[in-house]
C-alpha cells in the first residue's frame, strides 16, 4: 500500500437547523459561531417543505459578454427544530426529480447569509433517504456529540458581519442499532492505517469524478469485503465518502 496521506480538506459538521439559526455569521470568515465552532460546511437531515426552480446568468468568460442561462433549485428544509432555506446551483432538473417535497433528505452543503437569514447557500450533494435507520444514527451522533460537553459558547457580539435573527445510498446501514453503545463514552480513537489507506485510495479515484467501485477497492486493498464494508461505513458516518451509486464510493 502507498503512503498514507492525512485528509486535506476540514469535513462538513452534522447538526440541527436550530444551532444554525442561533448562530452568528462572520462574514470576514466567511462562517457561523455555533455551540460546535466555527462552521464553514455542515450536514443535516430534513423533510423539504417546498422546491422551486429558478434561472440565473453567468458569463461563460471574463473576457466574453456571452451569459450562460442556468437552472437552480431553491428548498425550503424542516428538520423539526428549525427551517432554513439552500440552494443547489446550476443542475440538471432531470437528474433531481425523486428530491421532491415531502421528501427526506441528507443536505451537504456551505453556509451564507443573505437578507438578515443565514441559509445554505451551496449544496454539495443532495440525497433521499430511504433507510429510517440512518436517520436514527445522524441524530444519536448531534446527541453524542452534546453529550460528550465539547461545545463552545456563542460569541454575545458577533465579531464581525450581521446579528442572525433568532427565530438505495445507504444499504449497508445495519438493521439493529444499540443506541446506548452510541452514547457510551470512548477513549479518544487511535488511527488506523488500513481505514485511512482505504480513505486515500477512494480520494484518489475521486478526482476524475468518477470515484471507485468496491470491487476495486478490495483488489486495491486485499481486505475482506466484510471488514472493507465496516470500514467504508466508519468513513461514510465520519462524512468523508459517500456512495454515489450502489457500491460505487467518493470522497468530498
Amino acid at each position: 500500500m502507498s503512503t498514507v496521506r492525512s485528509y486535506e480538506f476540514t469535513p462538513p459538521i452534522r447538526c440541527w437547523i436550530k444551532h444554525l439559526l442561533e448562530g452568528r455569521y462572520n462574514s470576514m470568515e466567511n462562517s457561523l459561531y455555533t455551540i460546535f465552532g466555527a462552521l464553514k460546511r455542515i450536514r443535516i437531515v430534513a423533510t423539504i417543505t417546498n422546491r422551486e426552480e429558478f434561472m440565473s446568468k453567468r458569463s461563460s468568460d471574463i473576457n466574453s459578454p456571452t451569459e450562460e442561462v442556468s437552472t437552480n433549485l431553491r428548498f425550503e428544509l424542516d428538520d423539526g427544530t428549525g427551517i432554513i432555506s439552500a440552494v443547489k446551483w446550476d443542475v440538471d432538473v432531470e437528474n433531481y426529480g425523486d428530491i421532491n417535497k415531502g421528501v427526506l433528505v441528507d443536505v451537504l452543503g456551505r453556509i451564507g447569509f443573505y437578507g438578515e437569514k443565514v441559509q445554505i447557500n451551496n449544496i454539495a450533494f443532495i440525497k433521499k433517504i430511504t433507510n429510517p435507520n440512518y436517520v436514527l444514527l445522524r441524530e444519536a451522533d448531534i446527541i453524542k456529540k452534546i453529550k460528550s460537553g465539547d461545545l463552545h459558547e456563542i460569541p454575545k457580539a458577533p465579531v464581525s458581519g450581521s446579528e442572525l435573527e433568532e427565530d438505495t445510498f445507504f444499504d449497508d446501514i445495519p438493521s439493529e442499532i444499540d443506541v446506548e453503545k452510541l452514547f457510551s463514552e470512548t477513549k479518544s480513537p487511535k488511527i488506523d492505517k488500513v481505514k485511512e489507506e482505504i480513505f486515500t485510495i477512494i480520494y484518489e479515484y475521486s478526482q476524475d469524478g468518477n470515484g471507485i467501485s468496491l470491487e476495486e477497492l478490495q483488489r486495491r486493498t486485499k481486505v475482506s469485503e466484510n471488514k472493507l464494508r465496516t470500514y467504508i461505513n466508519d468513513l461514510v458516518m465520519e462524512s468523508r465518502i459517500y456512495p454515489t451509486e450502489e457500491n460505487i464510493y467518493q470522497s468530498y
